[in-house]
């Protein structure tokens, strides 16, 4: 069982770890109403929300699928799709796919939901599908609101939805299995990489699950779920020792039941809100408040988040921030405005996560895997680019779109007013704290203070600008 944090051991850094964990980050007066607010409430806040909460529009093109979708195949069927006119799709998917990742990227940053959307990530990127397969952002949109209806409830209804998800049907090849020829690509995934783990299953296994998932089909128009029980095999199947007429739903039901299921999810989410590495017993721990709380993830979050685990020296700012998590919490504490969607699509490329295209169906591997030489220079010449704005880009003042606005620096006077920049030790912890969530140490806080003073009398928001650069690219602020 995990222990709660004592409540008079809630403070400024642990609400800030919280926001940044359960979030993307706040900043210092969002951290300040949380650690006023309380551990206990502040996770309620962040759990318990109305059920609208959930129900989102997204771009303009999501509210079109169907009509577009019926054409797309009226064409094909009159004409079979002239080449012009597949390009046409294919450019008009890809434009979209642009368009969705802006979207998300300004969704993370101001959405009064923040683990609603960090959950729906991480289901992004435990149920893998990727939009460089299918070239289809129909489907993909789909997904995204199906994760994102289900992120904080039942884990075992989340992969009987994804099981049947048009996305995950054509990434995993599901729709092309029938009773004569059983595909396994989904059962074996099903099986090691979203419910119980390599080692937990046999080959045997994975053939029997193949059939019961046999006559999973798509329907055209609306990209919905058919099953075409002429394609499904009803016979006996013998799975994890248990044998009966299993379905689809059968089989995820039956590995839930495994002990190694909890055990599974427990490390995925230990990992992916708290530590690379979980100890064994915070595993254990996990895995049982899965159990016990019948794979409900809301009633487990509550307990990780309020876990003095979850605040250990081993937990707090000890996590590599993910490209995602990077560019959107830092534009939080900054207050500078995202980038066009083009160059934000760029970014991600160049930093090694890409949103709706995960690099193959394990995932992103996460922690030390997303820093690199490369990686590195590039997080702290991005960094540079949100508080400069267009001027560091080649070309000056030129946007990196035709018609586009020109980006202005960041406005610096609400970090830094001018009575703060008299005083460089405390300017210079004032806006440590801003970005790190902590107090800057000793021997950082002197380095800091030196390179102001050096540049006193100038207290102008040139110089401001430098010194946050300078915050921003270190190796502490990789890290949340």
């Amino acid at each position: 069982m995990l222990s709660p944090l004592p409540a008079a051991a809630w403070s400024y850094e642990h609400a800030a770890h919280l926001l940044s964990r359960a979030g993307f980050g706040g900043t210092p007066e969002d951290i300040v109403a949380a650690q006023k607010q309380g551990l206990g409430e502040t996770v309620k806040r962040l759990l318990d929300l109305p059920p609208e909460a959930t129900e989102i529009e997204g771009p303009d093109w999501t509210r079109t699928i169907v009509p577009r979708r019926i054409e797309h195949r009226r064409l094909f069927r009159t004409s079979g799709m002239p080449n012009a006119e597949n390009e046409r799709f294919k450019h008009i998917h890809e434009r979209n796919m642009t368009e969705l990742r802006g979207w998300l990227l300004q969704r993370l940053l101001t959405s009064g939901s923040p683990l609603l959307e960090k959950m729906t990530l991480f289901w992004h990127g435990h149920f893998t599908t990727s939009f460089a397969k299918s070239h289809d952002t129909d489907r993909i949109w789909l997904q995204y609101l199906k994760l994102r209806r289900n992120a904080l409830g039942s884990f075992v209804a989340l992969a009987k939805t994804i099981s049947r998800d048009a996305a995950m049907l054509v990434y995993l090849d599901l729709q092309e299995s029938s009773k004569a020829h059983p595909n396994e690509n989904w059962a074996r995934e099903l099986m090691e990489l979203f419910t119980i783990g390599i080692g937990n299953y046999t080959e045997n296994d994975v053939r029997e699950a193949a059939r019961a998932f046999t006559g999973y089909r798509i329907r055209v128009p609306d990209q919905q779920f058919d099953f075409v029980r002429a394609e499904h095999d009803d016979g006996p199947k013998t799975f994890l020792g248990k044998t009966g007429r299993w379905n689809g739903d059968d089989i995820i039901d039956i590995l839930a039941q495994q002990p190694a299921c909890s055990r599974f999810l427990a490390n995925k989410l230990w990992k992916f809100f708290a530590q690379d590495k979980a100890p064994s017993q915070i595993v254990d721990a996990v895995a049982s408040s899965i159990r016990t709380h019948n794979f409900e993830m809301r009633p487990v979050l509550r307990e990780m988040f309020t876990a003095a685990d979850f605040y250990s020296d081993a937990a707090m700012r000890t996590q590599i921030k993910s490209p995602i998590q990077f560019v959107v919490q830092t534009a939080k504490v900054l207050g500078a405005e995202l980038p066009p969607a083009p160059l934000a699509e760029n970014a991600f490329r160049q930093m090694g996560q890409i949103p709706f295209a995960p690099p193959n169906v394990k995932g992103w591997d996460g922690g030390k895997a997303w820093i690199s030489t490369s990686t590195l220079l590039f997080r702290y010449n991005f960094a540079k680019y949100l508080i400069e704005g267009d001027a560091m880009l080649p070309g000056a003042r030129k946007p990196p779109q035709p018609n586009a606005p020109v980006r202005e620096p960041i406005a610096v006077t609400k970090l830094a007013p001018t009575e703060l920049r008299e005083n460089p030790a405390e300017l210079v912890t004032s806006l440590y704290r801003r970005l790190f969530g902590v107090a800057p140490q000793e021997n950082q806080r002197a380095v800091l203070v030196q390179f102001v003073e050096k540049r006193r009398p100038d207290t102008s928001d040139a110089v401001i600008r430098e010194l946050l650069h300078l915050m921003t690219s270190t190796p502490e602020f990789q890290l949340t």
